[in-house]
């Protein structure tokens, strides 16, 4: 059985504690919170263990692993006092602020015997998971192109309900490395990180609430010859699914969280486990990435486990971070 302990009991901690809950070999026994009232209801309603000091969760609850969902700029300093008390980590995306910061974290994870990984769960959705079975087999031949489409209404009011959202210092930034971080961890991963990227950012119908970005766009390119194109806003009416086209000199590939269309064509995809608590929009692999996370504990013979980001985590930051020094110097910066 693998005891988790959960930190920060915000939107995305309620999925993480349904999943735990729906895995036979795992359970939910402390979170964490600095908002008392907020942590105290949380820990009622999951029957857990309560603490206000995350040091203490690691010194004093019984658990064997810890899932990080803390606002943005703990992600990095947390994993480490994690690892230094001989805890599992599951965080949050993004693995750290800086690709400084994340190598240190991968670092510091090398030199443990202990599991670690990012929470990257559109890659258990069943559209991404059958997009790389056909890739791997090379089913559509060369691919040509690659753009990535992301609209999300992300209003004022969505950063006044958390004091850390909106800034530099720690969010990190805006909608790149909030919202559009997964899209660009499909990239990397169903391909593979390109060799360097330009882009812009700007803020517009947010601006004068927020310091960060609202919308960017990007051009990388993969093996000096592949574009990958990067559209990217927080400012549009709804919350649709974004997208990620693959053009293919076989087909024009387009693969959502929940489908994935083969020249126009809606391929069959293994029935997925619907969250009650995940927003539709956020992927349905929460539960999947969590099972294989236990597995790999466990030692139960798991594909999935192969799919966990971990050491290639990093590369979504990589193109994040280099969107933005691009955007600060105007040139290209070179990912590898």
């Amino acid at each position: 059985m693998i005891r988790f302990g959960i930190v920060g009991c915000g939107n995305i901690s309620g999925t993480h504690a349904e999943a735990v809950q729906l895995i036979q070999q795992a359970e939910l026994a402390a979170c964490c919170d600095i908002n008392e009232e907020k942590g105290r209801l949380f820990a009622e309603k999951n029957n857990c263990l309560f603490f206000s000091d995350y040091q203490r969760m690691l010194s004093e609850a019984p658990i064997d692993a810890v899932i990080i969902a803390t606002p943005h700029y703990l992600h990095g300093e947390m994993t480490k006092r994690a690892f230094a008390q001989g805890k599992h980590v599951l965080c949050e995306k993004p693995m750290a602020l800086t690709v400084a910061e994340a190598e240190s974290v991968l670092a510091m994870w090398r030199n443990q015997d202990l599991a670690y990984a990012v929470c990257y769960q559109n890659r258990f959705n069943p559209s991404y998971l059958k997009l790389k079975e056909l890739i791997d087999k090379r089913h559509f031949g060369r691919l040509k192109g690659i753009k990535c489409e992301l609209s999300w209404q992300r209003d004022r009011g969505y950063y006044e309900a958390a004091d850390w959202k909106g800034s530099w210092a720690k969010e990190g930034g805006g909608v790149l490395i909030n919202q559009a971080i997964h899209t660009l961890d499909g990239v990397s991963w169903l391909v593979k990180l390109p060799n360097k990227i330009k882009g812009k950012i700007m803020t517009s119908l947010l601006e004068g609430a927020i310091e960060v970005e609202d919308a960017a766009m990007a051009t990388a390119v993969i093996d000096e010859e592949l574009p990958v194109v990067i559209h990217a806003s927080n400012n549009y009416s709804s919350d649709p699914a974004p997208t990620v086209t693959f053009d293919f000199e076989a087909a024009e590939v387009v693969l959502s969280a929940d489908k994935l269309r083969v020249a126009g064509q809606e391929v069959l995809l293994a029935e997925a486990v619907v969250s009650a608590e995940a927003k539709q929009y956020w992927g349905n692999g929460h539960l999947r990435l969590l099972q294989a996370f236990v597995n790999q504990l466990t030692k139960v013979t798991d594909p999935g486990v192969a799919f966990l980001a971990a050491d290639d985590a990093i590369d979504s930051l990589k193109m994040v971070c280099g969107i933005y020094q691009s955007d600060r110097e105007n040139r290209w910066v070179s990912l590898k």
